[in-house]
C-alpha cells in the first residue's frame, strides 16, 4: 500500500520545492519492512476467510492448534490500519522538511502529480484484469446478464467513486479489498491542506482528527437516517440490511481520520530523532514498547472493546500506533534490523500490486484449482501472486515514475531488489 514511493538511497537530497518523500527525507528502511508485514497481513486474513469450510487446507488447520496466531490471521483486516499509519506517516514529511529548513510548503500539484504516477498505472492495468479477465472468468454471463451494472461498477472503480455506495462498495465480489484505494485517493486530495494544519498544530491538530472520526463513525451508527433510507431503496432488491448501509458510512474516510493523524505525528517523532541513535540498556526500551504493543492487541481482539464504550474502536490505531512508532521512530537497531531484513523489505516493495491482486488472483487459484489442497495450496497461491505483483512492480509502476524522475529507481539491495 500501497500509496508510498518506493525505497530509496540512504542519504536525504537537498530540500528541494516539490521533491518526493524519497528525495526530501532519504529512505526509511523499516517503512518497506512494515508494508511487507501489513500485506501479508491482509493476505494471511483473506485466505483464511475465503477458503474456511470450503478445502481441506493445512494452513487454515494448523492456525486451529495454535489460538494465538489465529488471533491475529482472522483479524489481519488490522492490516488495512497499518498501511493508513504508513500512508499518514510518510506523505507530511516533506511539508515538515520544508518548514524546518525555512522553505515554502511542497506545491501541491506536483504532489497530486506525482500521486497520480505512483498510484494510476497499476490501479488501471489492475481495473483491466479485474473487469475483463477475471470477472468473465468467475461470472462467465455476467457482463451480458447484467451490463448495466457492470459499467456503472467500472466508472465508478475508475473514478475512486466505488465506496460511495452498496452497489459498487464490494467491487463486484471479485475484489472487496479495493474499498482502500478509494479512501487513499481522497485522502491525498486532503494533503495539502492537512499537513501545514499539523506542521503547525500537531497535538491540536490530532485532537481534531480524534472528534472527526468520532464524530463521523457516531453520525454513521445513530443518524443519518436519510441517506440510509435512500440506499437501502437503491438496493432493495440486493438484500441489503441497514447495517451493512451503516457500516459503509461508518467506514468513509472521516472515520479513518485518527489512523493518518496518528501516522503523522509518528512521522514527525522520526523526524525529530532519525539521527539519534540508541546504544546500550537503552536500545531494548523500543523493544519493550513494541512488545507491549502486540500483547495489547492480544488482549483487545480476545477480550473486546466494550470497557471503551462507544469510543472502543480507537484502541485499535491506538495500540498500532504505539507499536509503529516504536519499530520506526526509536531508533533501536534491535527493532530496526529485523523490520528491514530482506524478506519483509521484498515483500514491501511489491506491497501495492500484491494488495491489488491477491484477493482477485485466490478467487480464480479456488476456482480453476480446487484439487490443490494441504499445505502446498497456501504457497502456491503466494508464489502466484508474488510473480505477478513484481511482474506489475517492474513493467508497470517502476516504468511511470522512472520516466518522470530517474531518481524513483529503487537502489537494489539485494539480488531481487
Amino acid at each position: 500500500m500501497i500509496s508510498a514511493d518506493p525505497p530509496a538511497g540512504a542519504a536525504p537530497a537537498p530540500a528541494v520545492a516539490a521533491e518526493s518523500v524519497r528525495t526530501e527525507v532519504g529512505n526509511i528502511p523499516a517503512i518497506e519492512g512494515l508494508r511487507g508485514v501489513a500485506v501479508l497481513w491482509v493476505m494471511a486474513f483473506h485466505f483464511v476467510v475465503v477458503r474456511d469450510g470450503k478445502f481441506d487446507d493445512a494452513f487454515i488447520a494448523f492456525l486451529k492448534g495454535w489460538p494465538a496466531l489465529a488471533v491475529f490471521v482472522r483479524n489481519g483486516y488490522l492490516g488495512v490500519d497499518l498501511f493508513f499509519l504508513i500512508t499518514g506517516f510518510l506523505l507530511t514529511l516533506p511539508w515538515f522538511r520544508h518548514a524546518d529548513a525555512g522553505l515554502p510548503a511542497p506545491d501541491w500539484r506536483t504532489f497530486y502529480a506525482r500521486r497520480a504516477r505512483r498510484i494510476l498505472p497499476a490501479y488501471y492495468v489492475q481495473l483491466v484484469f479485474l473487469f475483463f479477465v477475471a470477472l468473465p472468468l468467475l461470472f462467465p454471463r455476467l457482463w451480458v446478464q447484467s451490463t448495466p451494472m457492470v459499467v456503472g461498477n467500472l466508472g465508478a472503480h475508475a473514478t475512486f467513486l466505488h465506496y460511495t455506495n452498496p452497489l459498487t462498495s464490494a467491487s463486484m465480489t471479485v475484489n472487496g479489498a479495493l474499498w482502500t484505494l478509494a479512501i487513499e485517493m481522497q485522502y491525498y486530495v486532503l494533503v495539502p491542506l492537512v499537513a501545514p494544519l499539523f506542521v503547525r498544530w500537531p497535538w491540536r491538530s490530532l485532537v481534531g482528527a480524534i472528534l472527526v472520526a468520532a464524530g463521523w463513525r457516531w453520525l454513521a451508527d445513530h443518524h443519518m437516517d436519510w441517506l440510509v433510507a435512500a440506499y437501502l431503496r437503491m438496493v432493495a432488491h440486493a438484500g441489503v440490511t441497514e447495517a451493512g448501509i451503516r457500516h459503509l458510512l461508518g467506514t468513509q474516510l472521516p472515520a479513518w481520520a485518527v489512523h493518518f493523524a496518528l501516522g503523522i505525528l509518528a512521522g514527525r517523532a522520526w523526524m525529530l530523532r532519525r539521527n539519534k541513535v540508541i546504544v546500550g540498556i537503552g536500545r531494548w526500551l523500543p523493544v519493550g514498547v513494541a512488545v507491549a504493543s502486540v500483547l495489547a492487541l492480544y488482549a483487545i481482539l480476545r477480550n473486546g472493546t466494550s470497557f471503551l464504550g462507544q469510543i472502543g474502536w480507537v484502541a485499535f490505531p491506538v495500540v498500532l500506533a504505539v507499536g509503529f512508532a516504536a519499530i520506526v521512530s526509536w531508533p533501536s537497531d534491535l527493532l530496526a534490523k529485523p523490520a528491514a531484513s530482506w524478506p519483509l523489505s521484498t515483500m514491501g516493495r511489491i506491497s501495492y500490486s500484491a494488495y491489488l491482486y491477491h484477493l482477485p488472483l485466490l478467487l480464480l487459484f479456488n476456482a480453476f484449482v480446487p484439487s490443490v489442497t494441504g499445505g502446498i495450496a497456501a504457497i502456491l497461491w503466494v508464489a502466484i501472486v508474488v510473480l505477478v505483483s513484481a511482474a506489475s512492480f517492474q513493467l508497470v509502476e517502476m516504468r511511470y515514475l522512472s520516466r518522470a524522475d530517474p531518481r524513483e529507481a529503487p537502489v537494489k539491495t539485494s539480488p531481487a531488489g
